[in-house]
């Protein structure tokens, strides 16, 4: 029996929160859109977030901390705008005003927001397709892409589409492909996503022409305790040690090896290269009271970060000394006595000459001294990639060459470049990309 074989104007490969905002894009300007999805319901990752839709406050913001392809970065800030007043709009959910890291935003309905995109898309004659894995882009004589081979258990279908957007998620599940384009610890490093994104996006997109660099090895993910199981969503939160930022990070020598201060997505990747792929989080009264017991964002749950950490299989101790922490680590693996000397050596330096410290901190120089002090032992775990297809400010997939593969774009993680070693917001990322391959495909 042939293959069935259906028309649209634009497909999209993947119904998270770049490919949904794609499609329902397109769809409310009229395109007909299929999406199609390997898992067995929408959302991706976006689903598993709190929902908090920001971004740098400043270009010159992005520019720091998002630490990109600068153009890239800047469509994040440009479009982050039209986003907003487009859930605005659609009549989605969305909180006032609050400060997150180093930028802004709104806690929007995110599972609302994805079943509004899907409403969309089908008000319009197009449909959501799930459980379906993507097999292949086909291409003309001319190299153009213009649609996709699928597979569902009920048979093989063939798209064909005006334009096709990659929005995969990127492929912080695949262990191959962290080892290859971030680093060989990343091989075995924790989950703390959705398990389908894989890398089909690249692996598409390169067999269609496309560039995947692999030199951007930044990823956006957090320190965690070290968990008794992993199978339980909510502990992604939970465990993640946010407030590593105002604390002390050492490593098994008992070094300080990172600016602690960048944010504690930013020690997640110089604590992953680090001997044994692990660290010893050290921070004291004062750092506990205030961020370790607060949520990084105020609609978060407080939670108490070290007993929330020893509940769950946590190697951790409060203790009254710095000496009793050295005598921790030793017994952790760590060299205990470096441990202490780090820490004494880092309370005397921000005393009595601060400018010498290295590795140097951008923020918060005030001692770790107030006891009762806290150890914990953490590892890195990974939520989204970086790196993926090479793409214009238009997010048009590139060649090697730097020239566009025809009707192809991607948006969300299978882009890569917007952020470098830095982060500026995940679900900004995704949907203003969206909007953004969307618009390029034709549905301004």
């Amino acid at each position: 029996m042939d293959d069935l074989s259906i028309e649209c104007d634009l497909l999209v490969v993947g119904g998270g929160m770049a490919g949904m905002s794609a499609a329902a894009w397109a769809a409310e300007r009229g395109a007909v859109v299929i999406v199609v999805e390997k898992a067995a319901a929408t959302g991706g990752s976006a689903v598993l977030s709190g929902g908090v839709l920001w971004t740098a406050s400043s270009a010159e913001k992005m520019r720091r901390y998002g630490a990109g392809d600068p153009a890239l970065g800047q469509v994040v800030f440009d479009t982050y705008p039209d986003a907003v007043a487009w859930l605005r709009r659609c009549g989605v959910g969305m909180s006032l005003r609050m400060d997150v890291l180093h930028g802004q935003g709104y806690q929007i309905d995110i599972h609302g927001w994805i079943q509004h995109c899907q409403s969309l898309v089908e008000q319009h004659g197009g449909s959501v397709i799930l459980e379906t894995e993507t097999l292949e882009l086909i291409r003309d004589g001319t190299g153009a892409v213009t649609g996709a081979r699928t597979r569902h258990e009920d048979g093989d279908v063939t798209v064909h589409a005006k334009a096709t957007v990659l929005a995969t998620g990127g492929f912080q599940a695949s262990s191959e492909l962290r080892a290859r384009y971030i680093h060989p610890n990343a091989r075995d490093m924790l989950l703390r996503s959705n398990p389908v994104s894989d890398g089909a996006g690249l692996r598409l997109g390169a067999e269609a022409g496309g560039e995947v660099a692999g030199t951007n090895r930044g990823f956006y993910g957090h320190l965690v305790s070290e968990p008794n199981r992993w199978d339980d969503e909510r502990l992604f939160v939970a465990l993640s040690q946010y407030h590593s930022e105002h604390a002390l990070l050492l490593n098994e020598a008992g070094e300080r090896f990172c600016d602690e201060t960048l944010g504690d997505h930013t020690n997640t990747y110089e604590t992953l290269v680090q001997s044994g792929s692990r660290a010893l989080c050290v921070w004291d009264a004062r750092v506990h009271e205030a961020y370790a017991t607060v949520p990084v964002v105020s609609i978060g749950v407080p939670l108490d970060k070290m007993q929330t950490a020893i509940e769950n299989g946590g190697k951790g101790v409060v203790a009254e000394t710095v000496e009793a922490i050295g005598e921790f680590a030793q017994r952790q693996g760590f060299d205990g006595p470096a441990v202490q000397a780090a820490i004494e050596t880092f309370n005397r330096t921000l005393r009595e000459g601060w400018e010498t410290l290295s590795p140097p901190r951008t923020e918060d120089w005030r001692p770790i001294d107030k006891a009762p002090f806290y150890a914990l032992v953490v590892h890195p775990a990974i939520t989204f990639t970086f790196g993926g297809l090479t793409i214009d400010a238009g997010g048009h997939v590139l060649t090697p060459q730097g020239a566009r593969v025809p009707g192809l774009f991607a948006a969300g993680a299978d882009a890569g470049g917007a952020y470098g070693h830095g982060y500026a917001g995940g679900l900004a990322l995704a949907m203003t990309f969206g909007i953004t391959a969307a618009r390029s495909a034709g549905w301004a």
